[in-house]
């Protein structure tokens, strides 16, 4: 078998960059974890937080008047981690993450952290809608009246759009976005996060993906940005660079089949339940730097695996994402982001999994690239 990639398209979706013009503004942390899920960091006053759209509107219509200053908030214990919470006074149904801890920080230094940091991204996010260079994201159920109160006040700071994220009816699709009036979209996820990842599904960012891609066809009146694409296993298989090869105990086949992501599908079958290599590809490089090497995985109904993961070894790992085994039946993306160290002239990328013996999955569209987040191969738009 000579592996997974024929050819590579020249460019692909540069997801990291269309999703760095989206801001999130609540109601919870959903579409922050997109962020994370594709690679990127941003700041924003709400994207581990939450807000009722009603009391958003206030703000908004307010100018925030008010909120965040000392007297306005306050620390709230919550969880069996017993994690910092900040709540407002002011808006009551505003909280966010501080990722502090009781017994392990100083309440008052994480409440003057968190001070400075609201008046900073308060700061920040007035600045942006001023500006009009952010497509401004509320997730959730909410009043219509409400929704609609919150684009119009977008529009009072400047040229904003306001895309609302729901559930879909039956006569909607997940992944595809209506509009509803100037300034105000409307998209649709199959589900909505639940953070509990010993029983529950993660986020479908893929779907995520979608919505934001078709939603900027609306905003910008274009299609969303691309990036070029160099595949250094494509172009290595391409030159007969590259070496292939699989842990003894897996077994590995390409399907006659096609698949959503391009290039060939194989199926991998775990022949032991311990972390196993399952397929591996090995190729040179020029000089070390750092890598991004990502894949698409299908996980069927009855998948037993623990864990799927990209691999880069002999890298420093720098951030990674890797598959959700309660997502089974779709395609969905992974990555890492390492180092290879300056003189090496060679880099192995490893697709790993850890589950049941004779477990079956699939994969394709592995990619490597010289970046320090993976681009958006794979991902396809879905016609308007």
């Amino acid at each position: 078998m000579d592996g997974l990639n024929t050819t590579a398209p020249e460019s692909c979706l540069d997801v990291p960059r269309l999703l760095q013009l989206f801001e999130g503004l609540g109601d919870s942390c959903d579409f922050g974890m997109v962020q994370r899920a594709v690679g990127i960091e941003p700041f924003g006053l709400f994207r581990f937080a939450a807000c009722s759209a009603v009391q958003l509107g206030s703000l908004l219509r307010n100018r925030f008047e008010h909120f965040g200053e000392p007297d306005d908030l306050w620390l709230d214990e919550v969880g069996k981690n017993r994690e910092y919470r900040v709540r407002s006074r002011l808006c009551s149904s505003f909280w966010t993450h501080t990722k502090r801890f009781v017994g392990q920080d100083d309440p008052e230094m994480v409440r003057s952290a968190q001070i400075e940091s609201i008046r900073f991204l308060k700061k920040k996010l007035m600045r942006d809608m001023s500006l009009g260079r952010r497509l401004f994201v509320y997730r959730g159920p909410a009043n219509f009246k409400a929704i609609r109160e919150i684009a119009v006040q977008l529009r009072t700071y400047g040229d904003n759009c306001l895309l609302w994220v729901k559930l879909p009816d039956a006569t909607q699709s997940p992944g595809t976005v209506e509009h509803l009036s100037d300034g105000l979209l409307r998209g649709f996820v199959s589900r909505f996060g639940v953070y509990d990842p010993r029983r529950t599904p993660r986020l479908p960012v893929e779907e995520w993906v979608a919505v934001c891609a078709n939603a900027y066809r609306f905003w910008r009146k274009a299609d969303p940005p691309t990036a070029p694409l160099k595949n250094l296993i494509s172009q290595s298989m391409t030159a007969r660079r590259c070496r292939w090869s699989a842990h003894p105990s897996a077994s590995n086949r390409q399907l006659d089949e096609p698949t959503p992501t391009g290039g060939a599908v194989i199926e991998h079958k775990l022949g032991r339940a311990e972390p196993t290599s399952v397929y591996r590809v090995n190729l040179p490089v020029s000089v070390g730097g750092t890598f991004t090497f990502s894949l698409w995985v299908f996980l069927p109904e009855g998948f037993r695996g623990q864990r799927v993961a990209a691999s880069l070894p002999g890298c420093s790992m720098i951030s990674n994402w890797t598959a959700d085994a309660k997502s089974p039946g779709r395609w969905q993306r992974l990555w890492v982001t390492a180092s290879l160290p300056a003189d090496a002239r060679s880099i192995s990328c490893e697709l790993i999994a850890e589950g049941a013996v004779g477990d079956v999955f699939r994969s394709a569209s592995w990619c490597l690239e010289r970046r320090n987040q993976p681009s958006g191969y794979g991902f396809e738009l879905q016609e308007m």
